[in-house]
């Protein structure tokens, strides 16, 4: 369960680490371009399409990930109960 702990964790950071990222660019470009307000407003829409879709695509490497880590911890958590012998064999004994 750790590990799942230390996935989660790490990509919780990663995804942190995307936004502020992505914050703190948006901010500097607009702050430090010469450019007309209708350029602007041009260059943040295509901006924000970018990140719409760089964001699906990290909502997808997510989503496979957590699917992945699932069914890790399923297969083990069937491999544990599969090493425990059932009760009626334990009060047989």
């Amino acid at each position: 369960m750790s590990n799942n702990d230390d996935e989660k964790n790490v990509l919780v950071s990663v995804l942190a680490g995307i936004g502020i990222g992505v914050l703190v660019g948006a901010v500097a470009g607009l702050l430090l371009a010469p450019k007309s307000g209708q350029e602007t407003r041009d260059e943040l829409g295509k901006t924000i399409g970018d990140l719409s879709d760089k964001v699906t695509e990290l909502g997808r490497t997510v989503g496979t990930k957590v699917t992945s880590a699932v069914e890790r911890t399923r297969a083990q958590v069937v491999q544990k109960l599969g090493e425990v012998p059932p009760e009626s064999e334990e009060s047989a004994s």
